[in-house]
């Protein structure tokens, strides 16, 4: 099959909401190791012929050498159509109608690029699809007219697609609930995570690597150093903790804006001892590595979808403990890889040092997410699941 997958969007945390990229984050200038690209690579070995259509927002600053044909369309009306959000790249629609496909699957209902490939298909024979990983309405006017969106044109593009995949549980109920047709819903296809990457290591070497000591309670959190993410939720529960644990070790890694906050907090409460802040650059390879020095991965967000980083973690056999429910809940955590924690200071130490304290627990979570990671997560599986939704073989 020849197939197009529109993924307007490729690293939302390397761009702002004026549109400018992070320059400064290592590894931008690289876009081989998107999780959408690795999805058109893992199609390709099964014989098909994949195209990405992105926002050219997200240009790399060099072209890595790549086997994936990816195709950087023109952005514009940036101060309407926030690239950081929904880019609106309007060559789509012609581009969809001038290459002969058999398959174009959008990302997200309640986005430009999704209108535009389906505003394509008039007198065009490709088959449509929508990867959905929205799983909420948004906050404010924003979420008013996602609702108007779904009970109007979503029904009629619901209506013009094969499918509607969800990246989740709660994502497929979160489009049942706003009117989207139940019988339009296909199984459930997860982002994916190459498993044999980010895979369990010895524990003992991983920790020998970043200089921890092997007797310490480990808890680790991985992402984008912004105020929606909540790491300041962990360092305050830190204090807590300490006071109990005084060897325990929270590791925070990422880059972001909250970067100079969250090192200044973690030095005006005496935690330096306690509490590290990685900015540095890891290649995929050691950041499986700081995956398996971790007893379980935290995470805090007071905003996110699906965070990816729980799903490299689980797939290193590391279980989650969160206090963001919504995917990772009836996806990951009711799935035995993981608990729900407090988000007050308080009952977030209180559960975490209940975690920690309880090691069984853990080992029987950790075997829980890798098994999970295996089954639902794996590249592998999400390209076959995928292939089976389109209708065609290898």
């Amino acid at each position: 099959m020849r197939i197009g997958l529109v993924n307007l969007i490729t690293k939302t945390a390397d761009l702002q909401a004026d549109g400018s990229v992070l320059a400064s984050r290592p590894g931008v200038s690289d876009d081989s190791e998107l999780n959408i690209v690795e999805m058109a690579r893992r199609l390709n070995a099964r014989g098909h012929d994949v195209t990405v259509f992105v926002s050219d927002a997200y240009r790399p600053s060099r072209q890595a050498r790549r086997d994936v044909d990816i195709e950087y369309l023109p952005t514009k009306l940036p101060l309407m159509f926030p690239p950081s959000l929904a880019p609106f790249t309007p060559s789509l629609s012609r581009r969809l109608r001038e290459e002969e496909l058999d398959v174009v699957q959008s990302g997200e209902m309640f986005q430009p690029g999704t209108v535009l490939a389906w505003s394509a298909l008039g007198g065009v024979k490709h088959r449509f699809f929508v990867w959905q990983e929205l799983d909420v309405l948004m906050r404010g006017p924003a979420g008013w007219g996602q609702k108007q969106f779904y009970s109007t044109l979503g029904r009629k593009i619901a209506e013009r697609c094969q499918a509607i995949i969800p990246r989740s549980l709660s994502a497929r109920r979160h489009l049942v609930e706003n009117g989207i047709p139940e019988g339009k819903m296909a199984p459930v296809v997860h982002s994916g995570v190459d498993t044999m990457m980010y895979r369990p290591m010895n524990k003992s070497e991983a920790r020998e690597r970043f200089g921890i000591d092997e007797e310490r309670n480990v808890i680790l959190s991985v992402g984008r150093l912004h105020a929606n993410k909540g790491m300041d939720r962990l360092v305050e529960a830190m204090c807590r903790i300490r006071s109990t644990d005084p060897d325990a070790l929270l590791i925070i890694k990422g880059v972001g804006p909250e970067e100079d906050d969250l090192r200044r907090t973690v030095a005006g409460s005496g935690l330096c001892d306690n509490v590290r802040v990685m900015s540095d650059h890891l290649t995929r390879h050691e950041m499986a590595l700081l995956y398996n020095c971790a007893d379980l991965l935290a995470v805090a967000s007071r905003i996110d979808l699906f965070p990816f980083t729980a799903i490299e973690a689980i797939s290193c056999g590391v279980p989650i403990a969160t206090t963001f429910g919504r995917g990772l809940r009836s996806d990951i955590v009711e799935q035995g890889a993981g608990a729900m924690i407090g988000e007050g200071r308080e009952r977030m130490a209180n559960d975490l040092m209940d975690l920690l304290d309880d090691p069984v627990r853990l080992e029987i979570m950790g075997r829980n997410a890798r098994e999970l990671a295996l089954r639902e997560f794996d590249h592998e599986v999400a390209a076959d699941r995928l292939t089976s939704i389109y209708g065609g073989e290898a």
